[in-house]
């Protein structure tokens, strides 16, 4: 509206109003931290032409932030790369790619294969230091080991009357119980997806016995949990939790699969992960099971 002068207290209050962290904190209610705070403010406070002080005073914050986060959440990322935009609008670098001079940060994704050909030589040719902030994303070529950050998960196989079943031999049109097991041995607010993947064999069957409720059938299950949302896909399936340090420190849900298509087949890995705080996860191991044909 054209206040400048109060958008500009406005602005350095908002950026004293975030404390510093200094240890690493978890997802609020509302989606938010302090790092996806810092980030938003950066972003108006860089498009609404406040003062340079002010800008620099929030991205430190940022860093701060950033640099106790060893994941980062999908509000953290979309606000860090407003931020990131809109600082690039009114910034002056001088560096060299090659030997090609740029006035502009640099974004680029390289593959592995190029970087095989041919060395990328970065070199700051202006007067002010450059932050260089390097990304390695792919997918492992070995299965990666289970593991335990926050959360532990087990899946089990059993009959639908309870009796536990060793599923790395089943004949062809078993129906099996499949009973995920969640420890989250200090639990803490969060909203949490547990998903697992099915081998190729097999096929989700009667998706009511969870989807409405209707788990009668399936008493038998121990600490079982209703589940905010669940999904029944043809490759997985999926089931969202809501966390409070309350929450009982065990919790399992179960689905029925049957066996549908003789053959050996890998099985993957069942995971559950905080949806926000993605540095809190567990997975189990990547295993092999045999349908067998039934006749």
């Amino acid at each position: 509206m054209g206040d400048k002068a109060r958008a500009d207290r406005v602005y350095a209050e908002a950026v004293d109003s975030i404390i510093m962290p200094t240890r690493f904190e978890w997802a609020r209610p509302d989606y938010g931290s302090t790092l996806r705070d810092s980030a938003a403010v950066v972003t108006l406070a860089a498009e609404g032409g406040a003062p340079q002080a002010t800008i620099m005073h929030a991205v430190a914050r940022v860093e701060a932030a950033r640099a106790i986060s060893t994941y980062t959440s999908t509000q953290e990322d979309a606000w860090m790369v407003l931020a990131a935009l809109a600082l690039d609008r009114g910034s002056h670098v001088a560096l060299t790619v090659n030997g090609e001079a740029r006035t502009k940060p640099l974004y680029r994704t390289y593959r592995a294969a190029e970087l095989a050909r041919e060395e990328v030589k970065v070199a700051d040719t202006g007067d002010t230091d450059l932050n260089a902030v390097v990304s390695v994303g792919g997918a492992p070529i070995t299965p990666e080991p289970p593991a335990e950050k926050g959360f532990k998960i087990e899946r089990q196989y059993f009959t639908l009357e309870g009796d536990a079943v060793d599923a790395s031999k089943v004949p062809q049109n078993t129906r099996l119980v499949v009973v995920l097991k969640v420890t989250e041995p200090d639990p803490h607010y969060g909203r949490v997806i547990v998903a697992d993947y099915l081998p190729a064999g097999f096929e989700i069957d009667n998706p009511k016995l969870v989807s409405s409720g209707d788990t009668g059938a399936l008493a038998w299950i121990e600490a079982a949990a209703e589940p905010v949302n669940a999904e029944f896909r043809d490759d997985h399936f999926a089931a969202a939790f809501d966390r409070t340090e309350k929450s009982n420190a065990v919790f399992s849900v179960a689905y029925v699969v049957r066996a549908v298509s003789p053959g050996q087949y890998v099985l993957p890995q069942a995971y559950v992960e905080d949806m926000y705080r993605p540095d809190r996860f567990g997975r189990t191991a990547t295993g092999r099971l045999e349908v067998t044909s039934a006749k």
